[in-house]
């Protein structure tokens, strides 16, 4: 039953094996083995796709439950054995991540020395439902139902560039002169390429353009630096850069935000002692900030 339900979950016998670690030949041989016993065809297989029989859909939705409590059985006993050892994997957005991890390491090492932390670093929505992460920090408007959701607000976004662009193009005074000027684009999301901005309740949406994409803040980041155009990044991560005079505000008056920030780890009836402190140490490194908010 673990092989068929992995195969759905994943899609297909080859990511399926990679997961388990197994051959295709002996998942197949399982799949084959559990519809020999129920006496049920579960999969419709052909060269391109799989796809659930009516058998097959019941059978993976009762599984999918079977698992999800021997999961919680598996940390029940685990917050049990290892509230201040074992390991806590955190993941967050890889720029956010390079910003805030030495930080919290030292203070999380200093009240539990016994736990071993793993950090990935990731732009990818992950599934935290899977256990296969603790606890997490991401930018989404809707909280899966699996998870609990601590809201820290909606990250501040600046717009900076480079003192020597200033020198050449001047300072803008208002977000509409962006629309005349290249911009640094974040990923491939059209809807990102319209910049918002409100100030004392009057509100901007500037459809802005550019040559240049990068799916990290600090890639724009650099290239902004690099005197190659304007950036909107969260202030958390422009600040240091701000500090230095390697990049200066514009617009200061201006507020923009996009990112609803929130702490989320999967629902547990025990939340481990490891995973509660840590979750408390991203809450107090935001709320000493609290400019990084808005």
């Amino acid at each position: 039953m673990s092989s068929f339900y992995q195969v759905v979950l994943r899609g297909s016998f080859s990511a399926a094996a990679d997961t388990l670690g197994v051959s295709k030949g002996m998942l197949s041989r399982h799949v084959s083995a559990l519809e020999a016993a129920l006496n049920a065809q579960l999969l419709q297989r052909t060269t391109r796709r799989l796809s659930l029989t009516e058998a097959g859909k019941t059978l993976y939705q009762q599984a999918g439950q079977i698992f999800a409590l021997a999961q919680q059985a598996q940390q029940d006993i685990q917050a049990l054995t290892e509230e201040d050892s074992g390991r806590l994997r955190f993941t967050c957005p890889v720029s956010t991540g390079d910003r805030m991890a030495a930080e919290l390491l030292e203070r999380f090492s200093a009240i539990c020395p016994g736990v071993t932390v793993e950090f990935n670093f990731t732009n990818a929505a992950l599934d935290m439902s899977q256990g296969e992460h603790d606890i997490a920090l991401r930018a989404m408007e809707r909280i899966p139902d699996n998870l609990v959701a601590l809201s820290l607000g909606r990250l501040r976004d600046v717009v900076v560039a480079s003192p020597a662009w200033v020198a050449a193009n001047g300072l803008p005074a208002t977000p509409y002169e962006l629309a005349a000027h290249s911009c640094l684009l974040q990923d491939h999301n059209p809807a990102w390429e319209q910049w918002h901005f409100n100030r004392e309740g009057e509100e901007v949406s500037i459809l802005v353009q550019g040559r240049v994409r990068a799916n990290h803040y600090s890639t724009l980041l650099q290239l902004a630096v690099a005197d190659m155009g304007l950036a909107k990044c969260p202030l958390m991560l422009v600040e240091p850069l701000l500090v230095r005079g390697q990049l200066q505000l514009l617009l200061p008056e201006w507020q923009s935000a996009l990112h609803p920030v929130h702490i989320v780890h999967a629902q547990q009836r025990r939340v481990p002692r490891k995973i509660k402190l840590f979750k408390q140490l991203l809450q107090a490194w935001f709320y000493e900030r609290p400019h990084y908010l808005v």
